[in-house]
């Protein structure tokens, strides 16, 4: 991600499973039509070979894959098993996946589909709308609408407490929220991403529209798209078709329970590869007069446009989605992580194309890597590469001991005592003045700017107001502070 991020059971059971799906839309329109236009036979031995190989490499039971451009689906496929100890296959029809924060993008639809209704507006301050839960008064500047979804509405993020030990324990969201909204940052300055911001979108949808989220996204969003399987709440005659969630220890593969979210909005959705594939055709421009839509072009421009970024140089954050820059190419994107479980939904908004990947194993790197080498492989502008100075800048002028020392994400729990780090980020300071981050070597361009040595992005600090050094920015959520 903008250049920071780049079995156990018989290998005959990888073998793809394809299953067609008719197009929900006709041929699509001139002026919606991509300027590449992706050969699905091409694609199909490219991602075929790709998660063969590597599935067999990581020893991951079981993924999903779907593909789409121009209103339909170019590729859809399921490799290996959905349930090892039951010899299940995956079916990208009927197996259903957990995908995580993806949920976060469905709860941003699900607002821009107020906003549509003239029953929300994204610059009002978010308690003209939620009553039940009180925002906290820390900074003179409300938190808005907007800033929920951009990622900058400034809450903590508060572990541990966002999981029920079961689904009888799971908590409303005006009461799991009560007592638990913590305003670390003034809103709209700095993005950081945040679970709570959207939980809290998640109690306005139910505020404003009188019924629950998930029954708001089923009426509103899963049925007049056709995705028939997917929801939170499993039901009990679709039970045997879940995916069971997988880690790796040692030798052995090991299930992994079901993790119980009050979190709802931002955690909990499970879906199908087919029914993503749905999803996706329908937040991409419009493909023909009868093409399937949830949101009316206005708000999809909205919703995708950039909203905010640390700097003009780096992917920020459009409306629940986070943006990237392959290359000379913008993407929109978000994944998700569960027990036993990684997606990623990513959109190509200038090609009208996008595609969803989903894998066992909660972390793995498949879906990333899968990303970079697919959109090389059939984008020619996300081969374009920063420009990488030749000539390296005076080491008293770089002054790289400025920036060295030990950083955690902006999605810490900065309110917890001691703070609760998500992880540690080391930046080292290099005897030529090029910084060591994320396993590559950094090269400074201006006084807080660095690229990396291969081009591929860029990283941006920011001082604080003594002067230190105190934030870093790849893009998007990637956004870290400095602790020591």
């Amino acid at each position: 991600m903008t250049g920071v991020s780049q079995g156990l059971i018989a290998i005959a059971a990888i073998g793809a499973v394809a299953v067609a799906i008719s197009a929900r839309v006709p041929a699509a329109e001139g002026r919606s039509q991509s300027t590449v236009s992706v050969d699905p036979v091409a694609l199909a031995a490219f991602v075929d070979s790709f998660m063969t190989a590597r599935m067999a490499s990581d020893r991951i039971p079981g993924a999903g894959f779907v593909f789409v451009q121009n209103g339909r689906v170019l590729m859809i496929r399921g490799y290996g098993l959905a349930n090892a100890a039951q010899q299940r296959p995956v079916l990208p029809e009927s197996t259903i996946w957990r995908v995580g924060s993806i949920s976060k993008v469905f709860t941003a639809t699900a607002v821009m589909q107020l906003v549509d209704r003239g029953a929300v507006k994204l610059d009002a301050p978010i308690d003209s709308y939620v009553r039940r839960v009180a925002i906290p008064r820390t900074y003179p500047d409300p938190v808005t609408v907007r800033q929920l979804l951009n990622h900058t509405a400034g809450f903590d993020e508060v572990r541990p407490g966002t999981q029920a030990q079961t689904r009888d324990g799971l908590l409303p969201l005006d009461r799991f929220l009560t007592d638990r909204l913590v305003r670390v940052r003034p809103p709209g300055r700095t993005t950081a991403y945040s679970t709570y911001g959207i939980t809290l979108a998640g109690e306005m949808i139910e505020e404003v529209s009188g019924v629950t989220y998930e029954n708001f996204l089923q009426r509103n969003i899963w049925e007049p798209l056709g995705m028939r399987r997917s929801g939170i709440d499993v039901p009990s005659t679709l039970q045997g078709d879940v995916a069971m969630g997988y880690e790796i220890s040692g030798d052995s593969l090991v299930s992994q329970p079901w993790e119980w979210y009050h979190t709802a909005p931002a955690s909990s959705i499970n879906a199908t590869v087919a029914d993503m594939g749905h999803f996706l055709i329908a937040h991409l421009p419009r493909a023909g007069p009868a093409a399937a839509r949830v949101l009316s072009d206005s708000a999809l421009t909205e919703m995708h446009r950039q909203q905010i970024t640390m700097h003009s140089s780096i992917p920020g954050y459009a409306l629940g989605f986070n943006e990237d820059h392959v290359g000379d190419l913008r993407v929109l994107e978000h994944g998700g992580n569960m027990a036993g479980f990684s997606a990623l939904m990513v959109l190509i908004p200038r090609e009208n194309a996008g595609f969803f990947v989903v894998n066992h194993f909660e972390g793995s790197r498949l879906r990333d890597d899968l990303k970079w080498l697919l959109l090389e492989r059939f984008f020619p502008s996300a081969k374009q590469r920063r420009h990488v100075p030749t000539t390296l800048p005076p080491v008293e002028q770089v002054r790289p001991e400025r920036f060295a020392g030990r950083y955690i994400p902006l999605w810490s729990c900065f309110s917890c005592q001691p703070i609760r780090a998500a992880s540690v980020m080391p930046v080292t300071a290099q005897a030529d003045g090029t910084l060591g981050f994320a396993g590559g070597r950094w090269i400074s361009v201006d006084s807080l700017r660095f690229v990396r040595e291969n081009g591929s992005g860029y990283i941006i600090f920011r001082n604080d107001s003594t002067g230190a050094v105190r934030e870093l920015f790849a893009g998007g959520s990637w956004a870290w502070q400095k602790v020591q």
